[in-house]
């Protein structure tokens, strides 16, 4: 007998009898959104699968009875668009190119199409740093993509905001406090933070006792503190691999605000587990001869990409400097 064509079914329908979706699926029954996805549509459904959710810590339906129902619904929103969006609707090679969704607020979708001489395209689909694994479903009434991961967009925060409510970074938040750093991530931006962790920093020398009793004019803050933002950017960790295949390069080189401290940041998908990270070189100046003061890399795909108002923050498990690495000239000759 001839096997039914799954893509005929509305998106909820499909979702539900679809394994690799169950949590998804879950959280549709949770919120009352199953019914809706099911009307007439057009929607565009980015669904993460159930590694996305595992990577979170939500491995049952039922731990989805712990979250708040409207936050829920909220974020499973923000993964609908009120529109049919195929691949081939997405300009070719664009970058953070802004979509409404189901919630009210809008996503980024960025597509490295074709290398520079390549003869086949490539086609690396990402939207708000989720990498669409999977594209172009058809659905009765509309169009579905898998995704690697959640989208994690900070409702209506900014930075500043953000990273106060988080216990795991309250010396990085104390810090940039007493290096006079901190007003400015309520300002407009955009920024790109990577929020390194009270224990990232405690390695280094840095917690709440050194900063009670530091001096700052005998610091360089812009590298200190400093050197875990980056100004006037808005960069998700997959827009390097983005960049990588539009114009064969997606590392991105920059000078720190005291203007000699250089560094040097770069995203792939790393072997052997293809996960997508980042790195972050930190150079005594842009010579040749320079020292390089840091060198790390991250790849918690879970804890980047945290879209806020005002930019984007990023989880870093290590820090960059040490206080007796960035005491200024001055000092050291006294």
């Amino acid at each position: 007998m001839p096997v039914p064509n799954e893509n005929i079914r509305p998106a909820a329908d499909f979702i539900h009898n679809n394994y690799e979706m169950r949590l998804f699926d879950a959280a549709l029954q949770k919120t009352g959104m199953a019914m809706e996805l099911n009307e007439a549509g057009p929607f565009t459904v980015l669904v993460p699968n159930d590694l996305a959710f595992n990577e979170i810590g939500i491995f049952r339906p039922t731990d989805f009875d712990k979250m708040n129902k409207d936050s829920l619904r909220r974020m499973i929103a923000y993964h609908i668009l009120p529109r049919r969006l195929y691949l081939r609707d997405i300009p070719s090679n664009a970058v953070d190119f802004r979509y409404a969704t189901l919630e009210g607020s809008e996503l980024y979708a960025s597509i490295g199409s074709i290398m520079p001489g390549a003869t086949s395209p490539s086609n690396m689909l990402f939207f708000s740093g989720a990498k669409a694994i999977r594209k172009d479903v058809v659905l009765s009434n509309g169009v579905l993509h898998v995704l690697d991961k959640l989208m994690k967009p900070q409702f209506e925060k900014n930075i500043q905001e953000w990273l106060s409510d988080k216990k795991e970074y309250t010396v990085f938040v104390a810090g940039l406090k007493k290096f006079g750093l901190w007003d400015q991530l309520a300002e407009k931006g955009p920024f790109t933070v990577f929020a390194p962790t009270n224990e990232a920093l405690e390695k280094k020398g840095i917690t709440m006792g050194f900063l009670d009793s530091a001096v700052p004019q005998r610091y360089i803050a812009e590298v200190l503190f400093g050197a875990y933002i980056m100004y006037d950017k808005h960069f998700f960790i997959s827009d390097s691999q983005v960049f990588s295949i539009i114009n064969s390069n997606g590392s991105y080189n920059y000078h720190l605000k005291d203007n000699i401290h250089y560094m040097e940041y770069f995203a792939n998908e790393a072997y052997p587990t293809w996960k997508m990270s980042y790195y972050m070189k930190l150079r005594s100046n842009d010579t040749f001869y320079s020292i390089i003061l840091a060198d790390i890399s991250y790849s918690v795909g879970a804890k980047m990409d945290y879209l806020c108002g005002n930019g984007v923050v990023h989880d870093l498990d290590q820090g960059l400097v040490s206080p007796d690495q960035v005491i200024k000239k001055e000092e050291n000759e006294k």
